[in-house]
Order: C-alpha cells, then sequence, then structure tokens
C-alpha cells in the first residue's frame, strides 16, 4: 500500500508540474493504533480534529506497511519502495531502526524522496518532526542523510527519534537488562571492590592483580554508567536546518514548538505550493504533554499523548482553513506502524495504542497489528 500510495503522489506532483499547484499536507504519527481515533471506533479517546477529516474526506480501511517498525517504514513511505532496497531492512532478530544519531548510515542519496519530486515540481518544502532515517555518511559533520539532503528545503525537530531515555530518569536498556541503572551499577561495583580488596588483604590476590582487577572493574562500571547518564545527551535533541538548537531534548512542550513550526511554515508559504510533512514524535514512548493534556484522558498517559496530537491536528487544519487555503490542500493522515503492544512502563502503566480485531505485535515482527494503520486522506 506504501508504493500505491508514494506512486499516487509522484503521479499528483506531476500533473501539477503543468496545471495549478495544489498544497500537499501529511500527517505522519508515531506507533498509533487503528483503533484509537474516534472515527475508526473509539468512543473512549477524543478525537474531534482528525474525525473531521474522515467526515470530509475518506478512510482508507485496508493499509499496510512493509515492516512493523519505525526505520524501514519510513524509508518506504518516503521513497514509495521497498525498504531492503534502500537498504534499511534487517531480520528481525537484529536491531532493525537506528538507536545512535551517531550511526553511519541512513536512506541512500540515490532514492527519490516524494519531497524531492515536489520541490522539482516547484514547491516549497518542509518537515518537520521526527526523522529517523540516519543523518552521517563517513564523518559526524558530513549531513549526507538528512533531511535536506532528501529534497527538504526546511527542517525542524528531531534526527533520531524519541525515546524511553529522553525522559529523565528512564533507560530502555532496563527492558533489556533489567535493574541496569547508575545506582545499580554503583552498589555492585563497589560490592567487587570490597570482596577484592578483602582478598587481597587475606593474600588470596597478589598486588598487581588487586589493582588490576580494581581498575578493571572501575572503568567498567564509569563506562556503563556514563553511558546511560550521557545517553539522552548523545542522542535526544532538536535541530534546524543543520544547526543543533536544543541538547538534550525538553519534551514537555515539543509537540506545542511544532506546531508551532508548522503552523509558522504554512503562513510563510501560502502564496506558494508547498509540501509540509509533519512528523509527530507522538505516541511514541516517552510519552509527554504539555500541561493542559496531562490526566486529561481516561486511558492514562497513551490517550493523553493522542488527544494532545489530535489538538495538534487541529492548530494546523484552523491555520490552512484561516488562509482561505483549504480547498487547495490535500491532506494526507496516517501512522508509521501500528502500536507497539509490548510497551509498559516501568510503573505497570500500558504505554500503547489499541490494536483492534488485530494479534500480534511491534516487536514479534507479526503481520497484524503493526502493518495496518489508520489512514485518512482529505
Amino acid at each position: 500500500m506504501w508504493r500505491k500510495v508514494c506512486n499516487f503522489v509522484f503521479l499528483f506532483f506531476f500533473i501539477a508540474v503543468t496545471s495549478a499547484k495544489p498544497n500537499v499536507l501529511i500527517f505522519l504519527v508515531d506507533d498509533l493504533g487503528i483503533a484509537d481515533l474516534g472515527c475508526f471506533g473509539n468512543d473512549t479517546i477524543k478525537t474531534p480534529n482528525i474525525d473531521r477529516l474522515a467526515e470530509e474526506g475518506a478512510r482508507l480501511r485496508h493499509d499496510v506497511t512493509p515492516d512493523s517498525i519505525c526505520t524501514p517504514n519510513r524509508a518506504a513511505f518516503l521513497t514509495g519502495r521497498y525498504p531492503i532496497r534502500s537498504g534499511l531492512a534487517s531480520d528481525q532478530n537484529q536491531i532493525r531502526v537506528f538507536i545512535f544519531t551517531a550511526a553511519y548510515g541512513g536512506l541512500p542519496q540515490n532514492e527519490t524522496t516524494f519531497a524531492e519530486i515536489a520541490s522539482t515540481a516547484g514547491y516549497r518544502t518542509g518537515m518537520i518532526g521526527k526523522w529517523h532515517l540516519g543523518l552521517h555518511s563517513s564523518s559526524n559533520s558530513d549531513f549526507h542523510f538528512h533531511p535536506l539532503k532528501q529534497g527538504f528545503q526546511y527542517f525542524y525537530g528531531l534526527p533520531l527519534t524519541n525515546l524511553r531515555d529522553c525522559e529523565p530518569g528512564d533507560f530502555v536498556v532496563e527492558l533489556i537488562i533489567p535493574g541496569l541503572r547508575p545506582i545499580n551499577i554503583l552498589i555492585v561495583a563497589t560490592i567487587v571492590g570490597v570482596t577484592l580488596h578483602i582478598c587481597y588483604l587475606n593474600s588470596l590476590l597478589s598486588k598487581s592483580a588487586f589493582i588490576f582487577l580494581l581498575t578493571i572493574i572501575v572503568l567498567i562500571a564509569f563506562v556503563l554508567s556514563a553511558t546511560l547518564t550521557m545517553f539522552a545527551g548523545f542522542n535526544c535533541f532538536v535541530m534546524k536546518n543543520y544547526d543543533v538548537i536544543e541538547q538534550p531534548t525538553v519534551l514537555e512542550n515539543l509537540t506545542m514548538r511544532f506546531t508551532d513550526e508548522a503552523v509558522n511554515f504554512i503562513r510563510t508559504n501560502k502564496d506558494n505550493p508547498f509540501l509540509l510533512f509533519m512528523s509527530f514524535a507522538k505516541v511514541h514512548t516517552a510519552l509527554f504533554n504539555t500541561q493542559p493534556f496531562a490526566n486529561h484522558s481516561i486511558h492514562g498517559r497513551y490517550g493523553d499523548n493522542v488527544e494532545e496530537m489530535d489538538w495538534s491536528v487541529g492548530q494546523i487544519m484552523a491555520a490552512v482553513e484561516k488562509l482561505s487555503l483549504k480547498e487547495n490542500t490535500f491532506v494526507y493522515f496516517t501512522s508509521d506502524n501500528g502500536p507497539h503492544l509490548e510497551e509498559i512502563a516501568r510503573s505497570g502503566e500500558y504505554h500503547a495504542g489499541w490494536k483492534g480485531i488485530y494479534k500480534g505485535g511491534k516487536i514479534l515482527h507479526n503481520v497484524d497489528p503493526c502493518w495496518e494503520m489508520p489512514v485518512l486522506t482529505r
């Protein structure tokens, strides 16, 4: 389905070269469940702005992705090609997304994105939000895979993604190794160090062996603790074009800032045909909200996030209407994949969407429901 959609978008821009050029507004949500929206049957999470898009447009009832996780799906979404053709697919037993901003690799420049097609057709192109398709190729400053090298003329957002590590005090590595936190590392290192010292005092270790082993323990503890403590600083930051403007990312008002950037982009380009790719960091964990949306939903933090995302859609669409651009703007709304069913917070709260009638999950790599997403066009 991604391929059909992208072929449609390419045809759309081809026609636009020789006729009146409509604006294009694409909303891409992260890990949204197909049953999380009112227009797809949910009557407990309030999504009036997205529901309005459905009322004025069409719901696509069977739309699937080529994978169950972010990076390969986003490559397919931008290019209309299977992600394996761009080298962004891997075996399900391997890490299938970028988890470090400094990692080399990304969406190859020889792939043609819909942003490049739009730019060639005379459109102003902008991307707000999550990229997650690589940044550098062979050095930490070449920006070989940056959005501005893939057809977008303006970028404001996250070069990587939103991670649980971006929320102070949370560490995604604990999902793999429970209890791996800096304080626990310090406790274990202290116990091992004391044990080595006792062995040395009782002549069970030579002085040189004691110093060597103690040095190794201290180094391991330091590297692990520093990595966990500074992970957010390494990977959670906001860029404006090629400049880092915030590091680490302040999550609380991030959606509001993304929304303001999107509205400003539309206002700036109201007299020109534009393509705006609004790529939400929501509703991927870490879940975060501005204050008006905290404790707003009966579904906890996840519901709060869906409802704030809906608010953002409403603000952007209101700007389109206020500028009298509604009748000349094509709107496409979808998710990169389905909900992360396995996502449980340390508190035990469920931090994922609803799968509807489908089965499976994001990590399990099953076809349902993470390959089935809600899609709207207007």
